[in-house]
Formats: C-alpha cells, structure tokens, sequence
C-alpha cells in the first residue's frame, strides 16, 4: 500500500497529465470503473492498475481487479489521499490504469457498405474530442480522424469526456487534409463537410454511407478546399444564437446519418 504523496511512483503518475511526459512514455492515464473495464476488454495494453480500497466499492470492480491480479498483472494499492492527488475527476471511483498508446493508421480503418467517420480538422478543444467520440461510439461509427494540429487524443480531458469510447472505435491522426481527401476518394467514401455559410441545410441533404462527416475547428471552421472537397451543409438555427457547441453539432449530424439509414431500410 502507497501512503506517500512523495513516492516515485506516484509523482511520475502525475507527470502523466503532461503530454511531454506521455509522448517520452508512450503511455497515459486513464480513471473510472466504466472506462477501466472498456480498456480491458478491448484489449488495450493495460500497464499499470492502480486501486485505492477505502474508495473501491464496487462488487464489479474489486471482482475484475482480482481477475487482473490472478492472470499477471501489476496491481498497486494506494491510500484515498495519495488516488485523489492524482485523480482528475471529483469523487474519484479508486480504480485507475496507465495504458499504452496505440497509434492506429488511416489504411486500417474498415470501410463498408455501412460505414461512418467523423473527420475534424484542427479540433483544439480536448472536452469537445472525448465527447465526439462518445456520441461516435453510441451511433456505431467505424472511427475518428483528426486532420492536422488537433487536441491530444491522450489528454486527461478527452480520456475523462469519452467515457471510455477512446477504446471502443479507432482514432487516428493525419497531418494534412490531402491526406484524408486521398483516402476517401480511393474508397468511395462521402464527404459531408460543415459550414454555417453553407446553402444546403443537412436534414435536406441523402446522407448515404461510407460517408464520413467532416468538422471543422471550433473557431476557424474548415478551409474552403476542404469544405468544398465534399458536399457542404449546415445546421439551421432559429434562435438569437448563430452556432452550436462542435460536440452538439456532430451529435445532431450523427444522429441525423443513423435516423436516414434507419428510415432506409423500413422503407
């Protein structure tokens, strides 16, 4: 059991919140039950286990960290205060792990008749990541692809927003649009790109997968050589407001994709 704030251990876990840090490691950190499990189960390279039992109370829990402990893995208990000072997240559960980075690449991303990404391009906000590839998750969508300079995929923020999605879909980065535009060209893949300059409101708009739904960055939006890449569309506003939040927007547009296919097959 850890009871110091100054041991070792515990301050390179902290260190963890610093992308430098996670970049020289290749590992991060995440924090929460549900999280935790989704990692393992689908197979992320867990590393580390951490547990404080004094906040670990669930039967779930305790169960899968004894199965950890039976097949191998390093467990490490620590004390209530020594979790929260590295904890992000308020009342923290008592269950965290550090995993491997596991860098994916564009070609592997499964294109099907069914198909559905999200690309964004330049995103900056981390809150806002976790929270698309939350809602990316939930309408089944084959992956995220970030375009350029973005948020880090590994930032405490976004492994605390996505719920643990992070592990449930395949985000991958690319360092030019070109890059991206290449790839959808080769698979046939539609390009919905967003602008609220755009003509065509989305709902009017035949949102037929493979089609991936290109975003752009909070503040700039998308360069016009890629928003005219694809079909642009915007989401009509009828009040004072002239914008949604990025993680309302793509949540609307892939619901919308998930309602036309639904729609489709009934008939």
């Amino acid at each position: 059991m850890i009871t110091s704030l100054s041991n070792p251990l515990i301050k390179e876990l902290r260190a963890l919140a610093r992308k430098k840090e996670r970049d020289a490691r290749g590992e991060f950190l995440v924090e929460g039950i549900q999280p935790v499990l989704c990692a393992a189960q689908n197979h992320a390279p867990l590393k580390l286990i951490l547990v404080a039992p004094d906040l670990l109370t669930s039967a779930i829990a305790r169960a899968f960290v004894q199965t950890q402990e039976r097949q191998g893995a390093r467990v490490v208990r620590v004390a209530r205060a020594v979790f929260e000072s590295f904890a992000e997240r308020e009342n923290p559960s008592g269950l965290a792990a550090t995993v491997e980075m596991t860098p994916r690449a564009l070609n592997a991303l499964r294109v099907d008749a069914d198909a559905l990404f999200v690309a964004l391009y330049q995103i900056g906000n981390p809150g806002n990541l976790g929270a698309i590839l939350r809602t990316a998750d939930a309408v089944n969508a084959r992956g995220v692809i970030l375009i350029g300079a973005s948020a880090d995929l590994y930032a405490p923020a976004v492994v605390k927003a996505s719920r643990g999605a992070l592990f449930t879909l395949p985000c991958v980065r690319v360092d030019t649009a070109q890059e991206f535009l290449d790839w959808a060209r080769a698979r046939t893949v539609q390009l919905i790109t967003t602008s609220d300059s755009a003509a065509q409101e989305f709902w009017r708009v035949a949102l037929r997968p493979p089609l991936a739904l290109v975003l752009g960055n909070e503040g700039a939006g998308l360069p016009d050589a890629l928003l005219h890449a694809g079909q642009p569309t915007r989401i009509p506003m009828s009040g004072q407001l002239d914008s949604l939040n990025l993680a309302c927007a793509a949540s609307v547009l892939l619901y919308e994709v998930k309602r036309q296919q639904l729609f489709s097959r009934n008939g």
